[in-house]
């Protein structure tokens, strides 16, 4: 196995305890590089974990912690003997038995904090509202993985990502929703290898940029060897309180992972009959069959126990499989009798393994299709929506299957046959695509995208209406594989949701009203089932959207990899840090990747009612409301130096994310004043609603005379402006600054 290895960490602001800052900087791979009491925190020494990155504690006018390139590790991929995240295996960056608390200012052993919350304190409704403006959409790239120095021929992607905490990125000793998500991919060679069921290497990056744009990665795993088009799913299958990684192996069989990347089981299965013949892309989703606490593994007709590996059952019937491409099966209680059942195309599973029913298409075709669960009338069971073609290369339906198994409606998935000889069709998705309050279905085929709506049937077909059945269906590029995913968010929380999908040519974004076209950005692929994700990646409370690409159909062009996309000006809404396998649904896993014991059924959730799509936990419009609260001298190295401390609170409803800029001023009027040295210094950590982090700017030659050290200190101020709006958008831009009082070296002071 090769398995290299990069090291991050975040850290609060400094004690001045650590006997200087002699060691500040020094370039580091491990945290045994740096002395004692130090980490490695983006390849630079910082103090105890008490220095983080975005402190210039050093008045270099440089984030400090930020120097060192970062990265992977320094020795070529070669394997590394039982390291996890912190680089020694014992989970303390620090070295001080934990992690550190608000401000970093405790000086003493830490104890793992609570995860943070959003929202307003003691509950309630949020108040710190900000509501997007109407009709603004304008997404920029905020950074991507291009390739790696460990395996660099693999660096083209084309399966679906995932989003979960796996490392403990704050150094507390805990890995949870405090942390900075990650993402995990399958990469592979395109150009050496070919396209489909090639050899990957599992890759797992933080969802933070860096400064330059890129991806910091954690760590890669070259064996056991992956399939390069299957899937991963990310949860807590143990019961351990920690996340594991499913993946699925090149020839055949399953492997899951421990979240710092060893093999924590392997299993030959799915295999045979089961697999069809080797599993072209199956993707494995999690779940806990048997409400013991135990996630199962389920990939078609296969469920593994998720502790040991262990087989514990193989269907006889549906496998989730369309076209040339699957496995894919879902969870869910869809009879509502307390027991979840295993739906694989047009098959219901029980928990155990037996069939409680199974549709007959009819016709004798060989696949069986891809299945969804929501709810599409009065009562409360759920319905199946499947998509499906009897076999390679012919034309796919829409099938809607009541809970008992009864055929519902069947309607034709829209397309150009003049352009594109087959229409199998891609995993359905399930939101409220034109905000009426009740879900629609998008499939993407091969030549149209198409969101059907059960209020467009009649005869005629109703005003509004594209066809019997369809809202809309707009024209898409993909005569590859007919079968690409896609995946909905409401980015303004305007209550209707936007589409996001990715086809050989372009990465777009579809109004989910009427179909207009918002997005188009050139972006190959050669596609399989793989579709974007969005989810808040870097733990900034906003969303982002995660697309893969690779170099076919675009020779000559450098593109691969993934690219991690966001808002140009702040204005998506917050929502969950979590997307953790392709059949995604909320309610199938919580967001520090536990799965639950006894899920909700989603479509029972007022406002839910969907499926592979994303929504915030509580309100759309919640914002922060960023403060400096107080600031402070320490006088102890004066007349030379004086240490001026800043105290930043979000005092709104939703978090920010670490790199918040804060600018201090010489004076009390910041339009009039220059800024000073020291600054600007960034946050190192997330902030919560009610969480502050103490900033140090180190003041280089102070004044002497008294009532001259007066400073102003500006939070969320990136252009030197202390009266502008900042990176964040706030529910109140008017009280991000503080005047200190005389901080002069006055013995007088």
């Amino acid at each position: 196995m090769a398995f290299a290895v990069g090291l991050a960490a975040c850290g609060g602001g400094s004690n001045g305890e650590d006997g200087g800052l002699d060691a500040l900087g020094q370039p580091c791979t491990f945290v045994f590089d740096c002395p004692a009491g130090y980490a490695c925190v983006r390849g630079a020494c910082v103090p105890g974990g008490d220095v983080g990155p975005g402190t210039d504690a050093d008045a270099d006018g440089e984030e400090d912690g930020a120097d060192g390139e970062g990265g992977i590790d320094g020795d070529g991929g070669s394997p590394d003997s039982e390291v996890g995240p912190d680089g020694d295996g014992d989970g303390d960056l620090d070295g001080d038995g934990g992690g550190d608390v608000e401000d970093g200012l405790d000086g003493g052993p830490d104890t793992c904090a609570p995860a943070g919350s959003d929202g307003p304190r003691g509950g309630g409704e949020p108040t710190c509202l900000f509501r997007p403006p109407p009709g603004n959409f304008e997404p920029v790239l905020e950074c991507a993985w291009r390739g790696s120095t460990y395996q660099p021929e693999r660096n083209d992607v084309v399966m679906t990502p995932v989003v979960a905490n796996l490392t403990d990125d704050n150094g507390d000793g805990c890995i949870n929703t405090n942390d900075v998500p990650d993402i995990a991919f399958v990469s592979y060679d395109l150009e050496g290898a070919g396209c489909c069921n090639q050899p990957g290497t599992l890759r797992v990056v933080s969802g933070e940029c860096l400064p330059d744009g890129t991806m910091f990665e954690h760590y890669s795993v070259s064996s056991p060897v992956l399939s390069n088009s299957a899937g991963l799913a990310v949860g807590d299958i143990d019961g351990d309180g920690l996340p594991e990684i499913v993946a699925m192996q090149h020839t055949t069989g399953t492997v899951a992972f421990e979240h710092d990347g060893t093999v924590k089981w392997t299993n030959a299965d799915p295999q045979g009959a089961d697999a069809d013949g080797g599993g072209r892309d199956p993707y494995p989703s999690l779940a806990d069959l048997d409400a013991d606490g135990i996630g199962e593994v389920i990939v078609g007709r296969v469920v593994i126990d998720g502790a040991t590996g262990r087989t514990k059952w193989r269907g006889s019937a549906g496998i989730g499989r369309n076209s040339f491409l699957g496995l894919m099966s879902t969870a869910a209680d869809i009879d509502l009798d307390g027991r979840p059942e295993v739906i694989a195309g047009a098959t219901a599973y029980r928990a155990d393994g037996r069939v409680l029913w199974r549709y007959d298409y009819g016709d004798g075709g060989a696949n069986d299709g891809f299945a969804t669960v929501a709810n599409f009338d009065a009562d409360p069971e759920a319905e199946i929506a499947i998509i499906r073609a009897a076999n390679i290369g012919s034309a796919g339906s829409l099938f809607l299957l009541d809970h008992r198994g009864t055929l519902l409606q069947r309607i034709p998935i829209p397309w150009d046959s003049t352009a594109c000889a087959s229409n199998e069709g891609g995993p359905p998705t399930i939101a409220d695509f034109d905000g009426d309050g009740r879900p629609e279905i998008g499939v993407a085929a091969s030549t149209r995208y198409a969101v059907f709506d059960l209020d467009c049937l009649g005869d005629p077909v109703p005003a509004g209406c594209a066809d019997n059945g369809v809202l809309w269906a707009v024209p898409n590029n993909d005569c590859s594989s007919r079968t690409t995913g896609s995946a909905v968010f409401d980015f303004d929380g305007d209550g209707a949701s936007e589409v996001v999908y990715n086809d050989e040519r372009y990465f777009r974004i579809f109004r989910g009203a009427d179909g207009e076209e918002l997005v188009r950005i050139r972006n190959c692929s050669h596609t399989r089932v793989e579709y974007p994700v969005i989810a808040d990646v870097d733990n900034d409370g906003n969303a982002e959207i995660v697309f893969i690409e690779n170099s076919h159909n675009c020779t000559g062009e450098d593109v691969a990899g993934i690219q991690v996309w966001g808002d140009a000006e702040d204005r998506w809404v917050p929502t969950r840090r979590i997307w953790n396998q392709h059949t995604y649904h909320i309610t199938n896993v919580e967001e520090d990747g536990r799965l639950p014991v006894r899920e909700r059924p989603n479509w029972l959730v007022p406002g839910f009612n969907n499926f592979r799509q994303n929504l915030p936990d509580f309100s759309p419009f919640a914002a922060p409301d960023l403060t400096v609260e107080s600031v402070r001298g320490d006088r102890t190295s004066c007349p030379d130096t004086l240490l001026v401390y800043a105290r930043v609170c979000n005092r709104g409803d939703v978090r920010v994310g670490s790199g918040v800029r804060v600018r201090f001023y010489l004076g009390a009027d910041p339009s009039a004043a220059t800024e000073m040295a020291c600054s600007p210094v960034s946050t190192a950590g997330v902030l919560y609603p009610d969480r502050c982090e103490t900033l140090l700017c180190r003041w280089d030659g102070p004044p002497i005379e008294p009532e001259t050290g007066r400073i102003t200190v500006c939070a969320d101020d990136d252009d030197g402006d202390c009266a502008g709006t900042g990176a964040n958008n706030e529910c109140n831009e008017g009280n991000n600054s503080l005047v200190s009082p005389d901080l002069s070296c006055s013995p007088l002071g």
